[in-house]
């Protein structure tokens, strides 16, 4: 299929009424002020916005065309000239056939309007992008209509490559398919040619055998990708092509529970939004890519999206490494917030399941797909198991190779539901008096596992949210194995232990990353812009707790020290890893130490403080409580006896310099063009000050510009544009933006402090 990448030089006209130039993908909204006036907490403080944005696009003579946007925030009506040719309401990919336009030039607008009644954030604008396809004869490769699944063994790889072939000719054709394979060094290490023919006005899904004898296999430790490239061709002349990634890999769910290549894997989860935090639901590749390796580093080997993610949210877990299950839908025709997705679900289901699946198959990233996140048709409301049965022949029509999600989270159930499964009318109207009555009824009626029976059975693995409670009765009555699906971040010990011991195939925090938005002030939403309870917070640094769950995961060479805030009262889930606390000289704090050790020695300066029992008897926590004085607090862990683990926090003195740091000072403009920097506020001895209350400001020179700034405070009200921010535990962080091949000069200020500088260099 033939491409152009239309995302650059878009035009928007500001409330001025000056005009800039927009290039996606982009999220407008987190440029725009918040409103915390009454109700707007809703969709994080935004009030409904709106942004139009214009381009000329000149359209290829083609037999068919069509334009291709991703990733749409929140409602989009594109228009060509005068003509509105479509209304999108879901971010996964949405084609609009353009073939009239076909040789002609053309004004493009896409009009966007943010939904304040959202219970999440929406973002206003693409976290993909706009791409032109066309086909220069009548038939071609359909969009997205290539994807590989392989079955590998100790000698080969046998692959089958699908590919979905559309003839709108008035003809039936005869055509040939050739499929190779290139590693990662671009040499062929696979090829086949076959012959097919094909009916006039239909449609042909084809397969190709296709073995590699020589073969890496991606896995998590080493994520090995093969590029797939496909060419059509018919009378010895080529028609059209395509490519896909390859990753060959062999996984399965069976009595050892799930199996990736010949070993059984415990999936340790995130539930992951669609924002990267100060860019809001813009999904540049290297936005991506910084938050998959921040979550593999943190001990995580699958990731779950409510909702299909941008492709480089998707290339990203290719390159990583890491595993994704995406659920389909948030919500389906029930509604579980005024402004869900049920409010166009019927419309648009059948074309959101084929969009995403057919977006999805080809990653070998995806392991599986979710009908739903909980939906109120778990419980059988509605049209119950009905839709997502129909859902779910619509998925494996589509890709019949990966398992299949039903997942519910326990509600409270209805009179009705009551008196159907035989409760006494006497016992509601008990229950109805108080508070959580009929749920506390239900619950010693084992009402959820009778209510969601019929929903369960429509999948391969039961998806269990916030229910860890219920692993160990539930699982062997279970006909599929369950999966916990979410699970608070202040639950891991109890959340991972019942997994293993009731042999569940995994467990996901959620979420994992504070994320932009949130309904009413309570579960991790903080009441602010954001939610504050992940173990990563909103500039992807991690805390203390994402130590600690690494631990409850299995790592236990981690060790980790935190000391409650003595500033907080009676707060024991306001934990720093910090040892600066001068109001309190000579007063007892509580010090935590995060360890897989038995026991821990902590020591003040070198000298002794105490030791204490930790394992897993103390839930890898050892407490101990002290006096403060400032030097450097430092646990040494011991199992059995022997040393194994280390760590150490240390006093830091008044703040005195700033520091910039990244990933790498390359940009390269191919893939993407935005870098992220951190700025920290540092003592003399280059000690980041996590106490530190400073602003700093930030200045670009050379080909590039400051894109957005920000910082993990939850209260923060500034927007994104700004060029000043104050730190929030000693550090900030900044999207610096290429505008071209070159030198990057990004230097940061502060009052009273040492200036600092960082140069980046654009690369195509």
């Amino acid at each position: 299929m033939n491409f152009l990448q239309i995302n650059d030089n878009w035009k928007v006209k500001g409330g001025d009424g000056e005009e800039k130039r927009l290039d996606f993908p982009h999220d407008e909204l987190v440029f725009r002020q918040r409103d915390y006036s009454v109700g707007g907490s809703s969709n994080g403080f935004y009030r409904s916005e709106k942004l139009v944005a214009e381009r000329v696009v000149d359209f290829p003579h083609a037999f068919k065309a069509w334009l291709e946007i991703e990733g749409a925030r929140a409602v989009l009506d594109v228009y060509i000239g005068a003509d509105c040719v479509a209304t999108i309401t879901d971010p996964s990919k949405y084609l609009v056939d353009v073939s009239e336009y076909a040789g002609t030039t053309q004004k493009v607008t896409l009009s966007f309007l943010s939904f304040d009644r959202s219970a999440d954030y929406t973002g206003l604008g693409l976290g993909g992008g706009v791409r032109l396809l066309w086909a220069s004869d009548s038939l071609y490769i359909d969009p997205d209509g290539v994807f590989v699944t392989t079955d590998a063994d100790d000698s080969r790889a046998q692959l089958t490559v699908h590919a979905d072939i559309t003839n709108d000719g008035d003809k039936a054709r005869s055509f040939a398919l050739s499929a190779q394979t290139l590693n990662a060094k671009m040499r062929r290490v696979g090829r086949r040619v076959r012959k097919f023919k094909i009916r006039a006005h239909s449609k042909k899904r084809v397969t190709l055998p296709l073995k590699m004898m020589r073969r890496f296999e991606w896995s998590i430790s080493d994520a090995y990708l093969y590029n797939l490239t496909l060419t059509l061709t018919s009378d010895d002349s080529e028609l059209d092509f395509a490519s896909a990634p390859l990753g060959i890999r062999k996984c399965e769910i069976n009595d050892d529970g799930f199996v990736f290549g010949k070993i059984p894997t415990f999936l340790n989860g995130a539930v992951v939004s669609h924002d990267n935090g100060i860019i809001g639901c813009s999904s540049p590749l290297s936005a991506e890519m910084r938050k998959a390796r921040v979550l593999k580093d943190s001990g995580f080997n699958v990731v779950r999206y409510i909702g299909v993610p941008a492709e480089s949210a998707l290339t990203a877990l290719d390159r990583t490494g890491l595993m994704c299950i995406v659920d389909i839908f948030d919500a389906l025709e029930q509604p579980k917030s005024a402004g869900d997705g049920h409010l166009w679900f019927e419309r648009d289901f059948r074309r959101i399941v084929e969009s995403s699946v057919k977006t999805l198959r080809k990653h070998p990233c995806v392991i599986g797909y979710g009908l739903g996140d909980c939906p109120p048709e778990s419980y059988g409301r509605g049209k119950g198991a009905r839709l997502g049965k129909e859902i779910a022949e619509l998925i494996e029509n589509l890709d019949d190779s990966r398992f299949i999600v039903a997942s519910a989270k326990e509600t409270a159930p209805t009179r009705e539901e009551m008196l159907r499964l035989g409760v006494r009318s006497e016992r509601i109207n008990s229950a109805e008096k108080s508070e959580g009555g009929m749920l506390s009824l239900s619950r010693e009626k084992s009402m959820f596992r009778d209510l969601t029976a019929d929903w369960f059975a429509v999948g391969d693995v039961s998806g269990y949210a916030f229910l860890y409670q219920r692993y160990l009765s539930d699982a062997p009555l279970s006909a599929n194995k369950i999966l916990g699906i979410a699970s608070r971040p202040d639950k891991a010990f109890d959340a991972i232990g019942e997994c293993k011991r009731s042999g569940v195939l995994g467990e996901f925090v959620c979420p994992a990353i504070d994320s932009l938005g949130g309904g009413e002030e309570s579960d991790g939403y903080c009441g602010g812009r954001c939610t504050s309870d992940a173990d990563i917070d909103l500039t992807l640094s991690r805390k203390s707790r994402s130590f600690y769950r690494e631990i409850c995961m299995g790592r236990k060479n981690k060790s980790a020290i935190v000391v409650v805030d003595p500033d907080v009262e009676n707060d024991e889930g306001a934990p720093k890893a910090s040892w600066y606390w001068p109001r309190h000289l000579g007063r007892p704090v509580t010090v935590k130490v995060y360890t897989g050790g038995d026991v821990v020695a902590l020591y003040l300066d070198g000298k002794l403080v105490g030791r204490k029992l930790a394992g897993k008897i103390n839930k890898y926590v050892a407490t101990f409580r002290i006096n403060y004085y400032p030097g450097k607090l430092e646990a040494v862990s011991f199992r059995k006896g022997s040393e194994f683990c280390r760590t150490s926090i240390e006093s830091v003195s008044s703040p005195k310099a700033l520091r910039l740091e990244c990933d790498s000072k390359n940009i390269v403009l191919s893939e993407s063009n935005m870098k992220f920097v951190e700025v920290a506020v540092t003592d003399k001895e280059g000690r980041k000050v996590p106490r530190a209350q400073r602003s700093v400001e930030v200045s670009v020179s050379g080909d590039g510009e400051l894109f957005a700034m920000g910082n993990a405070d939850p209260y923060l009200t500034l927007p994104a544009s700004v060029k000043t921010i104050p730190v929030y535990e000693g550090k900030a962080l900044m999207a610096i933006k290429a505008t071209g091949e070159g030198k990057i000069v990004v230097k940061a200020t502060g009052e009273g402090l040492l200036s600092a500088k960082i140069t980046l260099k654009a690369k195509p």
